[in-house]
């Protein structure tokens, strides 16, 4: 075997404000040793797995009555579901040669990963993966005795029973979770090494806010106006869940093969583009940023990862983000506290204003196109019949802290925003803004499309349409509310709204028909 195997996977590297939960690196040169009791033990149909002494080179063998040194600490690595593998007597860990030795930690060749062994909730294969080939080489027994036992070495997995480690039962779960790991940061990166088969889905619900912004504080004595670049993003974590928390970062593989079987919806992949100037009045005193929120589903299935014809399966709960759902897609929240985010004490969304009870605009409608009530918000029909895309109005909390719902009625292009619960013209408060979804199906005839934009691009996948007009809604939302380009409580109630309407008629222009 190649002694100079690359390591399974690299460290994910965590962009900002993503969710992406990564394993510690632990010094490879710590090698203290573990109690017995917390110690893992390796055992096949010949034995258990032991060095054969404390120093540099001494080999791994297997032995029928279990002497020599037989416990084992694992020392994790930085890439998803790796560790390396150290002898609780010696501190030093099993390199993969032929046959296998210990040597100090820390070399290239002592990289691991535990596969589980379907039906067998307590055995493992103990795994290195060559990712040029993609062959996986699981410890097995080398054949022939030794002076102390069966000597062990990797070779290619076949599925034999010496290659089926059993590990205390204490130690069955946390395996189990780092083979999740592994397994499925690779199938990220390659899906055909995995499958999924869907058994039920949850409703939408807006995921919990990210910050989506810097934070800046304001030691001035006055009120300040500040502009804040956003990141524009998905603003999830693709989670997977089998009773140990376990996660990787954003995913768009993972994320379309669980999405193809979601009921009426589609995932929302947004994690390019960036929105910029939300502007937000900052009190003297006070930490000022912008939030970002998702509308996600939790999906249940069935994972099946299969590598050298060797599958096993898991149950899992997975989140993914999606566009076309009652619940919206996205929101952008403008935050200030005199504490810090992350301070726990949450902050106040944008500064109060004087916004208007009701509020009528009229929005731009792409050509062919009308407006039509829904629930208490307003769909965008194309010529066709087809929905280009449903906006819902934020919500308004008063000063007093009471929440007011905000609903929209239609006639022609002219819509009419009206805030619910409110006795006076105009009430002092904020409004959050609106959400929006892409509709299921094509937003426009392809002629159609031509010939209302000559400029219009070629027609794109769905996901690179579907970006595009995330892009357009949420720049011609921050411009036409946030940035104050209509003023007055009546602008201000109904800017943002007029916006998100600026920003569909736009897409349909400059985005392509949805294919």
């Amino acid at each position: 075997m190649n002694k100079n195997l690359k390591r399974a996977a690299k460290l994910l590297t965590a962009p900002a404000a993503a969710l992406t939960l990564l394993l510690p690196v632990l010094a490879a040169t710590a090698t203290p040793a573990a109690a017995a009791t917390d110690a893992y033990t390796f055992t096949n149909t010949d034995g258990t797995l032991n060095a054969t002494g404390n120093g540099d080179g001494n080999q791994i063998s297997v032995t029928p009555d279990g002497t020599n040194y037989t416990n084992w600490r694992l020392i994790r690595l930085g890439a998803p579901g790796t560790f390396n593998l150290a002898n609780t007597s010696s501190g030093k860990c099993v390199y993969a040669s032929q046959p296998a030795v210990q040597q100090s930690c820390g070399k290239e060749g002592e990289q691991w990963h535990f596969r589980p062994v379907d039906g067998k909730p307590n055995s493992f294969g103990i795994v290195r993966r060559d990712d040029s080939s993609g062959t996986e080489y699981c410890m097995d027994n080398r054949g022939g005795l030794h002076l102390w036992g069966i000597l062990a070495q990797p070779n290619v997995c076949n599925g034999s029973a010496s290659q089926q480690w059993t590990v205390p039962a204490s130690k069955a779960a946390e395996a189990r979770a780092l083979a999740l790991d592994y397994y499925a940061d690779l199938c990220a990166k390659r899906t055909s090494t995995c499958s999924w088969t869907q058994r039920s889905e949850g409703q939408p619900e807006v995921l919990p806010r990210q910050p989506a912004s810097s934070v800046w504080y304001n030691d001035t004595a006055g009120t300040m106006k500040q502009v804040f670049t956003t990141i524009y993003h998905s603003g999830w974590a693709q989670s997977f869940s089998v009773g140990l928390s376990s996660s990787v970062g954003v995913s768009a593989p993972v994320q379309a093969m669980i999405s193809n079987q979601l009921t009426a919806t589609q995932t929302y992949q947004s994690d390019e583009t960036t929105v910029n100037g939300i502007a937000v009045d900052v009190p003297a005193g006070n930490y000022g940023w912008v939030d970002f929120a998702a509308v996600g589903k939790k999906v249940t299935g069935t994972w099946t990862f299969d590598t050298d014809n060797q599958p096993w399966t898991t149950d899992a709960t997975v989140t993914v983000p999606v566009v076309n759902s009652a619940a919206g897609s996205t929101m952008y929240v403008a935050r200030t506290s005199p504490q810090a985010p992350g301070s726990g004490t949450g902050g106040a969304d944008v500064t109060p204003a004087a916004l208007a009870r009701t509020a009528t605009g009229t929005m731009d409608v792409p050509a062919g196109a009308r407006l039509t009530a829904h629930k208490n918000g307003v769909r965008v029909v194309g010529a066709d019949g087809a929905t280009i895309a449903t906006v819902e109005p934020g919500t308004v909390t008063d000063t007093g802290g009471t929440a007011h719902r905000v609903v929209l009625t239609v006639a022609g292009n002219t819509v009419t925003q009206t805030v619910e619960g409110v006795t006076g013209d105009t009430v002092t408060g904020t409004i959050t803004p609106p959400t929006f979804s892409l509709g299921g199906g094509t937003p426009a005839s392809a002629s159609a499309s031509a010939s209302a934009s000559a400029s219009a691009p070629a027609s794109e996948s769905g996901d690179e349409h579907d970006k595009c007009m995330a892009k357009k809604i949420g720049t011609s939302i921050v411009v036409g509310g946030a940035m104050g380009a209509l003023t007055g409580p009546e602008g201000v109630a109904i800017g943002m709204l007029t916006g998100a309407f600026k920003g569909i008629a736009k897409g349909v222009l400059e985005c392509g028909p949805n294919t």
